[in-house]
């Protein structure tokens, strides 16, 4: 009788211990690392556009576990073209986010229909702009604890902007977003004589009022020949490659020429040139069926980050800007 009461007893006082252990101190709230985020956009300018105005609303993305996260940018308004080259406009900056790698990233836009939204003015005047699927893609991309991960998104109107059944569109196949540790510039200096011996190959192709559209092209390494570089149509033809890029050239006060393409990953390219940039439809393929062509192959060109990202690299096409220098690359 004295060991059943016993083992009563014991019995009590475990379960009282066990329910006291449920007002013990509350488990502290896990506090997960976080890393930083920016992200900026820059453009590539288009011959005729005066203003490019894109109207934001959110940054969106998934982490690994699925999870979406949101990030209201308050409809966000700028215009595009104040931002080229190597100039961006800081969208996002330092904001604190759980560590991790994120996908399925985009920023959502206002569609514009003329009054309201994104934009586009010409020489015609201002007209509703729409993107593609209502969102620019933004990379995957990783953020590590501790650190700051910066993006850049560019977009090359030249290979992005479309005007099909009365309406403009940015579509994607002109952006690319690039961590900047991982990208440069390039700058060309264009020789004067391609300028000139372009125009007068082709003064029956000469647009009206005899404005070439001087443009410069970038294709990727395994582009080996001028016979290889495509236009900017949807579907390159077969045997032809779709340049990377596009860009225009730009005369400075001194008269010489020289194009920017800004944000690209560290590689090896091509470039080439034609004066005809305004016979080339960014949908249509006008290089097998058309009259425009490659003019000339301005060689290969190696891009590289320099040790914290952005380097600018120099390219000289021909004899470079002032004629007389003896070509080649060099970086910068």
């Amino acid at each position: 009788m004295k060991s059943n009461t016993a083992l009563l007893l014991l019995s009590s006082l475990l379960l009282v211990n066990a329910c006291g252990s449920d007002s013990s101190e509350p488990e502290k709230e896990q506090i997960l690392p976080t890393g930083k985020l920016s992200i900026a956009i820059s453009d590539s300018p288009m011959a005729g556009v005066s203003r490019l105005g894109l109207v934001l609303d959110e940054l969106v993305m998934t982490d690994s576990a699925g999870v979406v996260h949101r990030h209201d940018l308050q409809d966000m308004s700028f215009n595009l073209l104040d931002y080229q080259g190597m100039d961006s406009h800081m969208v996002i900056e330092g904001v604190d986010m759980p560590a991790g790698h994120y996908h399925d990233a985009y920023i959502t836009i206002h569609q514009g229909d003329g009054n309201q939204g994104c934009y586009l003015e010409n020489g015609q005047g201002r007209h509703g702009l729409r993107v593609t699927d209502g969102r620019l893609p933004v990379q995957d991309f990783e953020l590590v604890a501790g650190q700051h991960l910066s993006l850049t998104m560019e977009i090359d109107l030249y290979r992005g902007l479309a005007y099909h059944q009365g309406q403009y569109e940015l579509r994607h196949q002109g952006m690319w977003s690039i961590d900047n540790r991982y990208m440069g510039h390039l700058i060309g200096e264009v020789d004067p004589q391609w300028i000139a011996d372009c125009e007068t190959a082709h003064l029956d192709l000469a647009p009206t009022g005899g404005q070439f559209t001087h443009l410069a092209y970038l294709y990727p390494a395994s582009v080996t020949d001028i016979s290889q570089m495509a236009d900017m149509g949807t579907t390159p033809p077969d045997g032809y490659t779709a340049p990377y890029a596009v860009s225009p050239m730009m005369q400075d006060y001194d008269g010489n020429w020289h194009f920017a393409m800004g944000y690209l990953p560290a590689g090896e390219y091509r470039v080439g040139y034609s004066c005809l940039g305004h016979l080339d439809d960014p949908i249509a393929d006008d290089i097998t069926s058309g009259p425009f062509e490659i003019f000339k192959d301005s060689g290969s060109i190696t891009i590289e980050t320099g040790t914290q990202g952005g380097r600018r690299t120099v390219h000289e096409c021909g004899r470079g800007n002032g004629g007389h220098h003896g070509g080649g690359r060099h970086g910068g």
